[in-house]
């Protein structure tokens, strides 16, 4: 199956590429796009058409068929025969397994030799050709569809996905180097501003490689499904903004079908008693099966949906991050609260929705507070008794206890599906904020370290700040020597901190050995979420690999810190 051109479509070329001109950067809000077709459009044929033809079809074979040739003999009347079974898979419905339809689960390695390097901000779609004329397991049997957009058009503007019978098994956003995604969620957009978060799944968690691109598990949570056919909106941390793509994936027969309401689900069990959250820490808890669940999050002021998808701590080296947001898979919570000090008097309280949202925070929720007992809490459930929905949520309390007056947030992130590692760019910036502000390098990986894996993306390899570490700022070009450093493992990202108001905002890089490559390296780079924090990652590789030496210019100025990085050296090999 060859992959589909894009065809010309409201001024996109057959690249999808638009020329556009651009009144420099602008803040955060929304991105949305033209509408763009990530596939062949058909030729619509009309049924009746097909009747007719079939109608006049078998008319002529009645005429010319030789009836007078004695055909095998039959004991009894004519019995229609069911048809012998083929060997051609469907298009798996949403849940039916792709094993069924013909194809593996959808993974990296299975996609990777259709996905070409995309530099510009866009929308990527994998299929799948699941017809009979496609043999099992074989390469050619997934295509790339691919749209660029460049964040210049109206609320209308929607990328459209036409895979025609392909299965749409996998979809994914691209994006220039210097603008790498920290994280990526997908919304299915049921009409009327009802958006459901997908629990979409990365091929792998490689930045440079199926970090980006996302599949949907089926009921057994083994194997990949096909995408639904329907609307859906893509939400991109970028820095300290989100931009957003609105995605039409189209059905079989090319046509958007309508918008199914979602679902609502009404957890079973008991209402949340006064003594529910009893023996839990203050802090936020949810209410699920008869049973309070305490969520892990440190209060501070009210955060946009941006900040809190974030979820940095800025504070000193000597401290320990802190995460302002809890992050849970209660997916059938019927209360979301906050334990409170003892003998607490609430003010007031309310519960803010951040995400997902089309317009800012909503209000939602109704609410029943204790106060001035030896248990003092908030909690907060819907109307009509339906579970909490996926989203982002912020839960704001005002109250006086011994220590005086407070107005605190608790910010809760209820995702939908079962636990899944951290972004590695994104978890990162979280681990490294707090060194914004000094000067250096810090290498991090996501490989288990002495066999010891644990659920966090990534682990840290080394430090090296200007004040003590071996990596420090070259005034020259750079050189080979490694002096005592030894890195141990390959690092899978590389951070470089330097002051906030001027530290680094690109890298650039080159390999100095043992390959003498004088061109420049291809990296993906975040940074702009913390002030003097900037991130990269390779691009042809999984790791920064070893033995070998890197030459990092973190800057564009003539003047910017450049250091030399060697990984994989032995002791005796510096110099």
């Amino acid at each position: 199956m060859a992959p589909r051109s894009v065809a010309p479509r409201n001024g996109i070329d057959r690249e999808g590429r638009r020329a556009r001109a651009t009144d420099g950067p602008t803040p955060q809000v929304s991105v949305d796009f033209e509408p763009v077709t990530l596939g062949r459009p058909r030729r619509r044929i009309d049924p009746l058409v097909v009747g007719l033809v079939l109608t006049v079809a078998a008319v002529i074979v009645a005429v010319v068929k030789p009836w007078g040739v004695p055909g095998p003999a039959t004991a009894g009347p004519e019995i229609a025969a069911s048809p012998a079974p083929t060997q051609q898979a469907s298009v798996p419905e949403p849940d039916e397994s792709p094993r069924a339809a013909g194809f593996d689960p959808v993974t990296w390695a299975n996609v990777a030799s259709v996905v070409s390097r995309r530099e510009a901000w866009g929308i990527r779609a994998i299929a799948f050709d699941a017809s009979d004329a496609a043999s099992d397991r074989v390469p050619g049997r997934y295509a790339e569809h691919w749209a660029t957009v460049d964040g210049g058009g109206s609320a209308r503007d929607v990328a459209v996905v036409d895979a025609g019978d392909d299965a749409v098994v996998a979809l994914g956003v691209t994006f220039p180097q210097a603008e790498t995604p920290l994280g990526v969620r997908i919304w299915r957009d049921h009409g009327d501003g009802d958006l459901e978060w997908i629990d979409a799944r990365p091929l792998n968690e490689v930045p440079g490689r199926g970090a980006y691109l996302f599949g949907l598990e089926d009921r057994h949570g083994r194997l990949f499904r096909s995408w639904e056919a329907g609307r859906y909106r893509v939400d991109i941390l970028v820095g300290p903004d989100i931009r957003r793509m609105s995605v039409e994936i189209l059905n079989r027969f090319g046509a958007l079908p309508p918008a199914e309401p979602w679902v609502e689900l009404i957890p079973a069990g008991p209402d949340l008693p006064r003594d529910g959250p009893l023996g839990l820490p203050v802090g936020p808890f949810a209410w699920r099966d008869d049973a309070a669940i305490p969520l892990l999050a440190a209060p501070g002021p009210m955060l946009d949906e941006a900040a809190a998808w974030l979820d940095v701590d800025r504070q000193p080296i000597e401290g320990r991050s802190r995460s302002f947001t809890a992050r849970a898979y209660q997916s059938s919570a019927a209360w979301l609260g906050v334990v409170l000090p003892a003998w607490a008097d609430v003010h007031s309280a309310d519960l803010l929705r951040l995400a997902p949202s089309r317009s800012g925070p909503e209000v939602g929720g109704t609410s029943m507070k204790v106060s001035g007992e030896e248990l003092s809490f908030v909690a907060f459930a819907r109307p009509g008794g339906a579970a909490w929905r996926p989203g982002v949520y912020a839960l704001r309390v005002e109250f006086i206890d011994a220590d005086g007056t407070h107005d605190l947030t608790w910010h809760v992130e209820l995702r939908p599906g079962g636990l899944q590692p951290e972004p590695v760019l994104l978890s990162a910036t979280r681990a490294w904020a707090r060194f914004a502000g000094t000067g250096g390098v810090l290498l991090g990986t996501t490989e288990a370290l002495d066999g010891v894996s644990t659920p966090s993306s990534l682990r840290l390899l080394d430090i090296g700040l200007e004040s003590d570490g071996p990596y420090g700022g070259l005034t020259g070009p750079n050189l080979l020597g490694c002096g005592e450093t030894i890195v141990r493992g390959r690092p899978t990202v590389i951070g470089f901190v330097g002051p906030a108001a001027s530290g680094p905002t690109s890298i650039s890089a080159t390999i100095l050995f043992p390959f003498a490559y004088d061109g420049p390296l291809p990296v993906l780079t975040a940074a702009g979420a913390v002030p003097g924090l900037a991130i990269a990652a390779p691009v042809l590789t999984a790791e920064f690999g070893g033995p070998a030496s890197y030459g990092f210019r973190a800057g564009s100025a003539q003047d910017a810190p450049g250091y030399t990085i060697c990984i994989g050296f032995p002791a005796s090999a510096g110099g």
